[in-house]
């Protein structure tokens, strides 16, 4: 059994890169408070499937910000309901429509040992939204000019309102000022770099945090690509808390009452139609909306994909808990099948994704329509899915941002530069990009919901993304270890608390 979605993060050229994962896909941890009678422990061990790639702040890769989130800091981060929070900065307020007010931290000190100030936030958001290597500039893109206005203040201000603006400094990691030695890395975390061997990255506690001291001295964080080494170590207590639990073994870990916990992620999938070729034509999309089934995510993700009908995940600023998703009608596919018989289209999706398309293939042949599957190495895939030459391919995006203008923006607003750099399926509705454009300016929040609903409603008559399964992460963890659940999936260790007496 095989499931797959993909995570996406802005890249330096504007493009998403996508991460296939066997389905281990967001972990939350069980809401845990910590007992009273908690005994001294050295260290904690973390493993992950992926390997840490660069020590560099200015890296979005999903798989270096899990290792990287114990080390940096942000202005604003996120809370473990997606809420955001104070971090470096302890205040901030809007002057205007698109000039932003931010006190800082007093009292923060680097792991260099130099002092925090707003020094040092000019040279990370500068460096982040210009560096040639930054993978962030895309994202920071509507940010027009950052002031000193104080020792511990500063002012950011954007081209247009932008009301994500909160939401986009969370991915900002805050370094000392003129800092480029990125091979050793140099934050405000809880913990700080130690030394590496090897697929281990070991940090210790940093005595000087301004907040309160993490419960682990030392934390190593481990890679193993071998999904059964990483159960075999957890099992023998070699580490701790294992991302990545490949669903096979959940019976097993939970036998030998290890904790194994999944909760909905911020990633969704979806089937895309381009509407400049074949799938232009609104009868063929229709006939492809009412013969697919409703249920792959039953069919493929053993109880850890959630079906969708919708183009917001749960749990972020945009879905929509009535919303009405599609509804599988035989009836009117055998109506509009006879126009399509023996029509032929290619179905491009990742290796590994095999068996969905086998599936999409036998919903259609019933009604003469003849589905190639072309199946592409991953690292290929993401050219493929984005050419604008693929009639019909899987897609999967991560809400990173914990709200789907973003998605709307980048992938449904027609192709021109500014919005859609992931538009794969040349689509284009000048009414829906009006809307798209509008709420990329609001900050009401009622007013961005209703924008939201109408968005939904235009897409799902045009009929041209078809929402697949919302995915979920396995993560399993030691029993004598306190957890309290996080919607954005990472793992701090500075909130892990440890083992409870036997």
């Amino acid at each position: 059994m095989l499931s797959v979605t993909i995570s996406s993060m802005k890249l330096r050229h504007s493009y998403k890169t996508f991460f296939f994962l066997l389905l281990g896909l967001t972990v939350v941890f069980s809401a845990c408070t910590p007992e009273p009678d908690l005994y001294f422990s050295e260290e904690i061990t973390i493993a992950y499937a992926e390997p840490l790639s660069s020590y560099s702040p200015l890296s979005y890769e999903a798989k270096d910000r899990k290792y990287l989130a114990n080390i940096y800091e942000p202005l604003v981060s996120f809370d473990k309901s997606f809420n955001t929070k104070t971090a470096l900065a302890i205040g901030w307020g809007r002057l205007d429509d698109n000039t932003w007010d931010f006190r800082l931290r007093k009292g923060v000190v680097f792991h260099d040992g130099s002092n925090f100030d707003a020094d040092d936030v000019i040279y990370s958001l500068n460096l982040a939204r210009q560096d040639e290597v930054s993978d962030l500039g895309s994202l920071l893109s509507s940010i027009v000019r950052v002031e000193k206005t104080g020792l511990h203040r500063v002012e950011i201000e954007t081209s247009t309102p932008d009301p994500l603006l909160l939401n986009k400094l969370t991915n900002v990691y805050i370094s000392p000022e003129d800092y480029s030695h990125f091979d050793l890395p140099v934050g405000s975390g809880a913990y700080k770099f130690a030394s590496t061997k090897g697929p281990v990255l070991t940090l210790n506690r940093f005595d000087s945090y301004w907040g309160s001291a993490p419960f682990f001295p030392v934390v190593n964080l481990l890679f193993e690509p071998d999904p059964i080494k990483r159960v075999q170590a957890l099992s023998s207590g070699e580490i701790d808390v294992l991302a990545n639990v490949p669903p096979q073994f959940v019976g097993d870990l939970k036998a030998a009452n290890f904790h194994v916990h999944s909760f909905p992620s911020l990633e969704l999938s979806f089937l895309m139609m381009n509407s400049e070729l074949l799938l232009g034509n609104d009868d063929l999309r229709d006939l492809l909306w009412a013969a697919l089934r409703n249920n792959y995510a039953q069919l493929l993700g053993g109880g850890y994909l959630l079906p969708s009908g919708q183009f917001a995940a749960s749990g972020i600023l945009g879905y929509l808990p009535s919303f009405e998703g599609r509804k599988q009608d035989l009836k009117l596919a055998a109506e509009l099948s006879a126009d399509f018989e023996g029509l032929e289209l290619d179905l491009d999706v990742p290796v590994g994704l095999e068996i969905f398309a086998k599936l999409v293939k036998e919903d259609l042949k019933p009604f003469g329509v003849n589905i190639n599957v072309v199946s592409h190495p991953i690292g290929e895939f993401e050219d493929i899915a984005l050419s604008g030459q693929s009639e019909l391919y899987f897609f999967g995006w991560k809400y990173d941002l914990g709200d789907v203008a973003d998605f709307y923006e980048s992938v449904v607003h027609t192709s021109d530069g500014k919005y859609g750099a992931f538009n794969g399926i040349n689509y284009s509705n000048s009414s829906l990009d009006a809307l798209i454009e509008d709420v990329s300016v609001l900050h009401d929040l009622d007013a961005r919901r209703d924008h939201f609903r109408q968005i939904a409603d235009v897409l799902m008559e045009d009929r041209v993304i078809l929402p697949l399964f919302e995915s979920s992460l396995l993560y399993s963890f030691s029993p004598d270890i306190f957890w309290d659940i996080r919607l954005d999936g990472q793992i701090l260790a500075s909130e892990i608390f440890g083992n409870v007496v036997k």
